[in-house]
């Protein structure tokens, strides 16, 4: 291509060149037709010189003006040549990409070429003249795209009278008739629906079919923007009564049923100004706009109450259902989302306390609760961008041997002040306001730098536990997330815990389940964490796959003085031995629990016993500890 335009070039210079050597020629000539002529005799010869020479200056002229005119010919019919192979290949490549493309007018967008995959999607030729512009085949507006120059996205019109969402790529193209824009068409209908059904999946509870808490939250702070004036709203919070008693006594299928059952029921009270959701467990949430009666909310909250307690539960008997429900208003109890659904939480909080099955609306005393819940969510963003969240870690001892055979890692929150807040109050903040998922992998990534940190140094080489909450657990992408995080750290994926709690545990869905699997699969260790607690058995959990249980620390305290506690304990540790799951104590401050459930067959122990929590600088973990006194 490149030669080809240099001929076409120095074709287009050939006049001025001609001429040039024309001038260049006759000054030539007339210098040595002069100097020939001095040096002939005057006679016969010198009287046909001077006839011929003119002759002969137009015979040299002829010949030269031949030659470059020659050269230059067939410089351009090569050139020719080869920008007619050029345009062919190019054709022939255009024509028999599977993609439609175009070949356009870039002022008024005019069809001039399209390619055979052009012809049969978007049926071309038939009816004729039918599309004569691109803009022919838009059935919507287009959408540039600013971060991608060239590009729109664009809805088109096939042949069948089908839709399909295209991405248009354009490129400028010099043509020696003028230039001309070259589109292809990229079909992205299949990815987008795609991705639609995954934003659908991920605000819609799998269980009840019900709008996520997240979804709520983002409603309430649309209509908190775009309210006008005078607008009211309100939350109700709803919390089902001694729900636990359902799954206790007829198991967790019946649990799910009933839940359904209650989400159908209060979902029936959703219309234009009424949205119902599932806020997480066994509570719901109602939001209503558009408020013109102070008291619509209250009646609201007595006919959900109403509904609820006529679903009955009936496997082997019926348990009478029974909800409690809080709520606050907009803009009397909260400026924004997070504030007023703390006043409903808060007012709920304040219906469970006060003896359940009551409806409670949110009294400025109820602030202080709010008002901390606001400011630990709002803290706690801060102290994740700014780096004050930091670990401690907890070794595990085996009983046997004495040896550090685990260690925990436990999140602390730092204020600059010195302040320390509890995690026992953080992490539920962050569960419901859906900060867990930072803080989670935060955790999982800082543990694993620092395990690997530990085996470079060859202090320790043992495995990492790390706490889960099912809010990562039902983030899209979570276990993949966790693959590569172990992949980057370059341990091997048998050396990382993940754990959850046996309330989780117990109320895993289909969804949750699959992801323990494949985190199972993959090597990664699954423990139930204060187990125990939720009085469930290890039968609970035959289709999970766990790999160690810790057991309470309320069961495991005065365990070698209190005979209920060993014989839930010893209950515990048969059945996790028979069953090929690994055991670890919590909470053992004193020696003779530790002897205890070291003669009762406990694989290890976790507690202030033998190590607390600290930085991992201050820990120990290459020193033995043993229970036993030195003979």
């Amino acid at each position: 291509m490149r030669n080809s335009m240099e001929t076409l070039a120095e074709l287009q210079r050939q006049p001025r060149l001609l001429a040039k050597r024309y001038f260049l020629l006759g000054l030539a000539w007339v210098a040595i037709s002069d100097s020939i002529a001095m040096t002939l005799p005057p006679g016969e010869w010198a009287d046909v010189y001077f006839a011929s020479k003119g002759l002969l200056f137009v015979v040299l002229s002829a010949v030269l003006i031949y030659g470059l005119q020659r050269r230059a010919v067939d410089r351009f019919l090569q050139s020719r040549s080869r920008l007619d192979r050029l345009e062919r290949s190019y054709s022939r490549l255009v024509d028999n990409l599977p993609l439609p493309c175009f070949v356009v007018h870039p002022q008024h967008g005019h069809i001039l070429e399209a390619n055979r995959a052009a012809n049969d999607t978007y049926g071309m030729q038939a009816p004729a003249g039918r599309i004569r512009r691109l803009a022919d085949l838009d059935a919507a507006p287009r959408l540039a795209l600013p971060d991608a120059p060239g590009e729109q996205l664009a809805r088109h019109r096939r042949a069948d009278g089908s839709d399909a969402e295209v991405r248009l790529l354009s490129t400028r193209l010099r043509r020696e008739e003028g230039d001309v824009d070259l589109v292809v068409c990229l079909d992205i209908t299949a990815q987008l629906h795609e991705q639609e059904l995954q934003r659908l999946r991920a605000g819609i509870d799998p269980l009840t079919g019900l709008p996520t808490r997240g979804v709520l939250h983002e409603r309430i702070g649309r209509s908190i923007r775009t309210a006008p004036d005078g607008h009211r709203m309100a939350v109700l919070f709803i919390d089902l009564d001694h729900f636990k008693l359902i799954n206790d006594v007829q198991g967790h299928p019946a649990g799910d049923r009933h839940l359904r059952d209650i989400a159908m029921r209060i979902g029936a009270f959703a219309d234009h100004h009424v949205s119902v959701g599932r806020f997480g467990g066994d509570e719901f949430i109602v939001v209503m706009t558009g408020l013109d009666d102070d008291d619509a909310p209250v009646r609201l909250a007595r006919d959900i109450r109403a509904a609820v307690a006529e679903a009955v539960c009936t496997d082997d008997f019926g348990v009478a259902g029974t909800c409690s429900i809080g709520i606050a208003w907009w803009p009397e109890h909260g400026a924004d989302a997070d504030t007023l659904l703390s006043a409903g939480d808060a007012a709920l909080a304040h219906a469970k306390q006060s003896g359940r099955d009551r409806i409670v609306a949110f009294d400025p005393s109820m602030r202080r609760a709010a008002t901390r819940y606001v400011s630990l969510v709002q803290g706690l963003r801060q102290a994740l961008a700014a780096g004050r969240i930091r670990f401690r870690y907890q070794p595990q001892y085996c009983l046997s041997t004495g040896e550090v055979v685990g260690v925990e890692a436990l999140s602390t929150w730092h204020e600059p002040d010195g302040s320390e807040v509890k995690a026992s109050e953080f992490i539920p903040v962050a569960e419901r306001s859906g900060q867990i998922v930072e803080l989670g992998l935060l955790a999982l990534r800082e543990s694993l730098a620092q395990l690997g940190a530990w085996s470079r140094d060859g202090v320790y080489r043992g495995p990492i536990a790390v706490n889960v909450s099912p809010v990562q657990l039902r983030q899209h992408g979570f276990v993949d997330q966790v693959h590569a995080s172990i992949i980057a750290s370059g341990l091997r994926m048998d050396r990382v815990e993940l754990e959850i709690t046996e309330t989780v545990a117990l109320h895993l869905d289909d969804e949750l389940r699959t992801s323990l699997i494949r985190l199972a699969a993959m090597g990664v260790t699954i423990a139930i964490d204060d187990f125990g607690r939720g009085y469930s058995s290890l039968s609970h959990f035959k289709r999970l796959p766990i790999g160690k249980v810790k057991i309470d620390a309320s069961f495991v305290r005065n365990v070698d003085r209190l005979t209920d506690s060993q014989a839930i304990v010893s209950s515990m540790l048969q059945m996790a031995a028979s069953l090929g799951i690994g055991t670890v104590a919590e909470g053992v401050e004193r020696i003779e629990e530790a002897r205890w459930l070291r003669d009762h067959g406990c694989d290890a122990v976790q507690g202030y016993l033998l190590g607390r929590p600290a930085a991992a600088d201050r820990l120990d973990l290459e020193r033995s500890r043993t229970l036993d006194p030195p003979a």
